[in-house]
């Protein structure tokens, strides 16, 4: 998708506000209009509400209530339909999709997090464990052809993720962005198997 500058993205405090990975994400994506999609981790629902206005289906969760709150009303502003579930990765999320895209948190921990723009980054002790849950259950939401698209860094457990998709998808990097200290990556996922 391409970035369309007349849709009004505001944040909340709390929310981690579109950055980088963000809208190399948001350029990876690849969907249809009529496609359904499920942005996770949808903090303020960039990439979410890009889809909808191409004519995709969309669902947009996140665990942080806050970022639940900031995506229905950019949602709102731009009058554009987008279901919004608050859930723990696929927690409570039901039925299947065509693209599911997901920004994770992924820098490896430093110290405890409490507060939801922590959570929104805080990747487990390697950086790679939020991205490592989301293998684990994706492919049981992905429709018959669907693909994922998953945010990497060089500093975040990069190689334990790949070794992790191995056992269930193909996965190939469509798109690389280096910054100062790391280097980001999306890739794309397709699962092996179905229905196991």
């Amino acid at each position: 998708m391409k970035l369309d500058r007349d849709i009004d993205v505001t944040t909340l405090p709390d929310v981690y506000e579109p950055s980088e990975d963000s809208f190399l994400l948001l350029r990876s994506v690849d969907i249809s209009p009529g496609e359904s999609m499920l942005e996770l981790g949808c903090g303020t629902g960039i990439v979410a509400l890009h889809a909808a206005k191409l004519g995709a289906s969309v669902t947009a969760a996140d665990i942080s209530p806050i970022a639940i709150e900031c995506t229905r009303r950019n949602a709102a502003r731009n009058d554009l339909k987008v279901k919004v579930v608050r859930s723990d990765l696929f927690e409570d999320i039901r039925g299947s999709f065509d693209v599911v895209a997901f920004n994770p948190p992924y820098l490896p921990r430093e110290g405890g997090s409490t507060s939801w723009i922590e959570r929104s980054w805080d990747g487990g002790d390697q950086g790679s464990e939020v991205s490592v849950r989301f293998l684990e259950q994706a492919w049981k939401h992905l429709a018959p052809g669907g693909r994922a698209y998953l945010v990497l860094s060089s500093i975040g457990g990069l190689m334990s993720v790949l070794r992790a998709a191995r056992e269930r998808y193909e996965a190939e990097l469509i798109a690389e962005e280096r910054m100062f200290f790391e280097s980001v990556y999306v890739y794309r996922l397709k699962a092996r198997h179905f229905g196991i």
